[in-house]
């Protein structure tokens, strides 16, 4: 999300309106945080994991051909949503699959691993953007990567999902 500003004023929109998407992203960002956080505690920490990957997914196939401000808000804003879904269901499921002893460990190293692609996905996408003068190509291998997500979240063996499959 790092380049939907130079996207967007690639795209001759504002460089004002472009702050304003990014901030949108955050904003709505915090909202699924804490809406996505609570509804996690009632239905389980792998659905909204699945829910937010598919909601970032949907936004980034959506980038590819948005063109106008609103479709960069509009896009913008569901990927923030997802993402706070995200961001929230990653220790509670550490702790479910591998209980406490070692949470701070094990969450440690996925917490670098997710640093990892933050610092190498907006150079990759920098770099695909130098190479072709796009960023479709970037934006579709990111929602790849996100549906990628969606398809590992699923395979999750979990409390929850063991109960439902006894059930």
């Amino acid at each position: 999300m790092v380049h939907i500003v130079p996207h967007a004023i690639e795209l001759k929109i504002s460089a004002l309106k472009a702050a304003n998407i990014i901030a949108t992203i955050g904003g709505l960002s915090v909202c699924g945080k804490v809406l996505l956080g609570r509804v996690s505690d009632t239905i389980g920490n792998k659905y909204i994991l699945m829910f937010g990957f598919i909601l970032t997914s949907i936004a980034l196939v959506a980038l590819i051909s948005a063109s106008k401000a609103w479709m960069l808000f509009s896009s913008g804003g569901v990927f923030g949503f997802g993402f706070g879904g995200l961001a929230v269901s990653h220790s509670p499921l550490v702790a479910e699959m591998f209980g406490l002893k070692s949470h701070g460990l094990i969450f440690g190293v996925s917490g670098i691993s997710v640093m990892i692609g933050g610092a190498l996905g907006p150079l990759l996408t920098g770099y695909i953007f130098d190479m072709t003068n796009s960023y479709q190509m970037a934006f579709l291998l990111c929602a790849a990567v996100s549906m990628a997500g969606i398809l590992l979240a699923v395979l999750l063996k979990t409390k929850e999902s063991c109960l439902v499959t006894a059930i």
